[in-house]
């Protein structure tokens, strides 16, 4: 009876075996390979970069080389008895430590016991400890002993994705190599050996796109390969799908709206990301790095808007509701929108709209509003605009709630209507302080201006006796008087 093999993914099947095979880390490999050669090897190393570059590889290759018994110019045989066993996982003198699992002084103890003993048929005892950074203080303190007098035969390889935890202490024991990201160009190379060497029909636009979306990561990149070879031609869609990322029609149509400074589109190419349930601070990453691209290209116009969208993608990670941060620096950008927010267009190609059936004739109810507003004029777009950053500037929230307003302006009194589907808007405009922030912000753009009215469309248009009478007092520079007020204060 045969035993079955475990199915290994790619990124375990084409880990690089010796130095010469290691991606992107040209400069630390030949100086490891030039200290194996001459047998000049230091006690302690630590290897740092973010994760999926290499990292782990090259400390076991270290490892290899630095116990094998036929060395080629500084590189692991890999076909000798000390080789196979590393190999294998068999050898007792190669010890990987996983520091977030054993990050306790305990632990460490134990490791400075061991190394007194010498090894058990190798040149060195290697001790590999990932993500060292997770251990403790006390864990750090009791290594650190064995560090400043390391037995002749004892070799630590430390790996870690945050170097400024480990204390300086440390660092300063150590031979200390820093991985950098590697290059997109080198990652589509190996995504394209990869496929042909599995038979996997991959598309180069998608391989530089799995490429460009790993960030550096070599190890991110086939695990994307992996999961897209089993269903077939491996195609940019594919990877799109895959990894959620916009289109590339849907990114050029958002970053054209906000260079027209179209915020109903912008808006709208929004409201659709977020009912799929599309990562916006995804989407942002996209739209700069597109916007990035085609300044190459020479859109230079397009510089300033990069730049507001990196910083815009910087904040969404501090902001409470992604959406309602991007919908407002979008009017602050753009200006704002025609129709109202909850009224989004759609964020395809735009098509003649067919004529809106007619409304019912107002009830005398909403009657009397609807007339005031139909007489008073509109100010300035301008105007409205300057008011509206100004008040984006200093306080985002309230800039939300008056971003989908119409606003009307006669005889001093601004008008400020929200949509039937804005009453948590109104609400929110109402609060005192809201409504004394705005009206002060008000007066400093529109005079004469007496007072500000907020409406809304919904199911109470009229403002109620109490904001009208305020309105009125505040309009006559008179106060209300309440029960049993005699008005001598």
């Amino acid at each position: 009876m045969t035993k079955p093999t475990d199915h290994l993914s790619l990124y375990r099947r084409f880990r690089p075996q010796r130095f010469g095979e290691v991606v992107g880390q040209d400069l630390i490999v030949a100086t490891l390979r030039r200290a194996v050669a001459g047998g000049r090897l230091g006690h302690a190393y630590l290897l740092s970069g973010q994760r999926g570059v290499g990292k782990t590889s090259v400390a076991r290759i270290l490892a290899r080389a630095a116990n094998c018994l036929s060395p080629e110019d500084g590189e692991p045989c890999n076909r000798c008895e000390s080789c196979q066993r590393i190999l294998q996982g068999l050898a007792l003198d190669v010890v990987e430590i996983d520091g977030a699992s054993n990050r306790g002084v305990d632990q460490i103890r134990r490791l400075r016991e061991e190394v007194a003993y010498v090894p058990a048929g190798s040149r060195y005892k290697v001790y590999i400890i990932d993500e060292v950074h997770m251990l403790t203080g006390e864990a750090f303190n009791a290594l650190l002993k064995t560090l400043e007098e390391p037995p002749p035969h004892v070799l630590f390889i430390f790996a870690t994705t945050e170097p400024h935890k480990v204390p300086a202490t440390v660092i300063s024991r150590c031979q200390a190599f820093e991985f950098q990201p590697i290059a997109e160009d080198a990652i589509a190379q190996v995504l394209v050996t990869v496929a042909q060497r599995e038979g996997i029909a991959l598309a180069p636009t998608a391989a530089e796109l799995i490429a460009r979306r790993s960030r550096g990561a070599l190890r991110d990149a086939l695990v994307v390969l992996d999961q897209l070879g089993h269903a077939g031609e491996v195609t940019e869609e594919a990877v799109v799908d895959l990894l959620g990322l916009p289109p590339l029609s849907l990114v050029d149509g958002f970053l054209e709206a906000l260079v027209g400074r179209d915020a109903d589109q912008a808006l709208a190419i929004v409201a659709d990301l977020s009912t799929r349930g599309r990562d916006l601070a995804l989407f942002l990453e996209e739209a700069a790095s597109r916007a990035r691209d085609r300044i190459i290209a020479g859109e230079a116009a397009l510089i300033p808007l990069a730049q507001r969208l990196i910083e815009l993608r910087g904040e969404l990670g501090r902001a409470f509701s992604r959406r309602l941060h991007l919908e407002v620096a979008i009017v602050g950008l753009c200006g704002p929108p025609r129709a109202g927010a909850g009224e989004p267009r759609s964020p395809g190609p735009v098509r003649e709209a067919e004529p809106p059936p007619s409304a019912p004739p107002p009830s005398e109810r909403d009657r009397e509003p609807r007339e005031a507003l139909q007489e008073a004029m509109p100010p300035r777009p301008e105007t409205w605009e300057a008011m509206l950053q100004a008040v984006l500037d200093e306080r985002v929230a309230v800039a939300a709630f008056l971003a989908p307003a119409e606003v009307m302006w006669a005889d001093g009194l601004l008008t400020v209507r929200l949509p039937p589907d804005c009453g948590y808007h109104y609400e929110s405009l109402l609060e005192p302080a809201v409504r004394d922030y705005v009206e002060a912000t008000a007066h400093k753009f529109f005079a004469p201006l007496l007072a500000v009215q907020f409406v809304w469309a919904g199911a109470h248009p009229k403002p109620s006796l109490e904001e009208g009478a305020r309105i009125l007092a505040k309009a006559v520079e008179g106060r209300i008087l309440g029960e049993g007020d005699d008005g001598s204060k």
